[in-house]
Order: C-alpha cells, then sequence, then structure tokens
C-alpha cells in the first residue's frame, strides 16, 4: 500500500507573462488525507484568490486529493487550455492533497490555446518552484495490547518499524497506541504478534439504530 505522498512544504506565487497578458499563479497544500477537510480548503482558497483579483474574468484552477480524485477547472477559458495543463503541473511532480490556481489579466493580445496552454502551465510551475516541495506519509492507527514484562521487546519492534507512540494506557496489560507508515502495517503486525503475549486490539465499533 502507498504510504508516502510528495506536496508541498508551504503556499507558493508565481507570474508568467506572454504579451501583455498577466498569469497570477498560486500554489495551495491542502489537509492531507481528509477529502471533507480539503474541500473546504479549495474553497477557501479560490475565495480568498477571487477576492483578491476581483477585476480578474478568469481564475482556473486544478486540485488533486489522492491517487484517483482530482479536477481541472477552465473556468471560461476555451476547453482544456487552462485546467488541464494545471493539473500536469501536478502530474508532472506527482503532488497530492494540492491545489493550484492561476488568474488571468488580459493584455490585449490573444494568445490563442497553445498560447494559453504554455502560460498557465507555466504560471502553476511558478508558484510550486516558489512553494518547495516535501512529502507527507500516511500513518494508520494501531493498538497492541501486552503484559509488562514484554515493554522491551515491543519498543524494540516498533522502533525498527519507525512508527509514532501515540498513547499508552496501564490496567492489568499494556495498552499501546500508535501510528505506522501505511506500507509497513503487516510487517510490524507480524513482528508484534509473533511476541508470545502481544495481540492486537481492533477498534470498537458502536451499533447505531
Amino acid at each position: 500500500m502507498r504510504d508516502t505522498f510528495p506536496c508541498l512544504q508551504q503556499a507558493g506565487t508565481g507570474l508568467f507573462k506572454a504579451k501583455g497578458s498577466k498569469f497570477h499563479g498560486y500554489a495551495f497544500p491542502l489537509p492531507f488525507h481528509d477529502e471533507a477537510a480539503a474541500e473546504r480548503a479549495v474553497d477557501e482558497h479560490l475565495e480568498t484568490v477571487r477576492k483578491e483579483h476581483h477585476a480578474a474574468r478568469h481564475v482556473c484552477y486544478a486540485w488533486q486529493f489522492g491517487p484517483d480524485r482530482f479536477r481541472a477547472a477552465d473556468d471560461g477559458e476555451p476547453g482544456g487550455s487552462a485546467g488541464p495543463p494545471i493539473h500536469g503541473v501536478l502530474r508532472t511532480h506527482d503532488l497530492h492533497w494540492t491545489l493550484i490556481a492561476v488568474v488571468r489579466y488580459f493584455g490585449g493580445v490573444k494568445l490563442g490555446v497553445g498560447g494559453l496552454i504554455e502560460a498557465y502551465r507555466e504560471a502553476g510551475r511558478e508558484a510550486v518552484a516558489d512553494a518547495g516541495l516535501s512529502h507527507n506519509v500516511l500513518k494508520l492507527p494501531m493498538t497492541f495490547g501486552y503484559p509488562p514484562d514484554l515493554t522491551r521487546h515491543v519498543m524494540q519492534s516498533i522502533q525498527q518499524a519507525g512508527a509514532d507512540i501515540v498513547a499508552e494506557r496501564y490496567t492489568d496489560r499494556c495498552l499501546l497506541d500508535i501510528a505506522v507508515a501505511a506500507g509497513d502495517v503487516d510487517d510490524l503486525t507480524r513482528a508484534l504478534l509473533n511476541i508470545h503475549g502481544v495481540d492486537l486490539v481492533e477498534p470498537k465499533t458502536s451499533n447505531s439504530t
């Protein structure tokens, strides 16, 4: 399972000029692995850009949430001349949970579809370059239970997997909440369950009526 996704270090801006037209690029990191929060962030960022450039006729954009969910919007430009080239910047860098918006101010000379594609692409590239690249790691929550005398062995396996300790609870047994990279879940589970006395604690589910 894939667990590492390229992302932006921070928000970035860019500017591309062509025959008097100006293309202002904006790149925004979005909440990681949370589609509802990412959707809200997209709306908020686009609203902010539109308010800042209230005189502009076109605010074109593209976003990518995960490997399979994305959108590219031409916002009145000729079909395929704005949103897709902006989305192409996301795909070139394999960026996820990212929004790029580009605002166009017409300079009086038509650029043609080819010119628009280049301009929107370059403005997006400039914004991404300004933001800088990083990566997010998808980590999944897990809970293991074990007797106290196994703590050293459990901790060794946790450290080897690079998992994060979220919380420790003690009753008659130790309960350890961890966050582990999605790609390491199976290996860590096998390693811990091979220690006699360690159990995987399944999350409790509630029945709704």
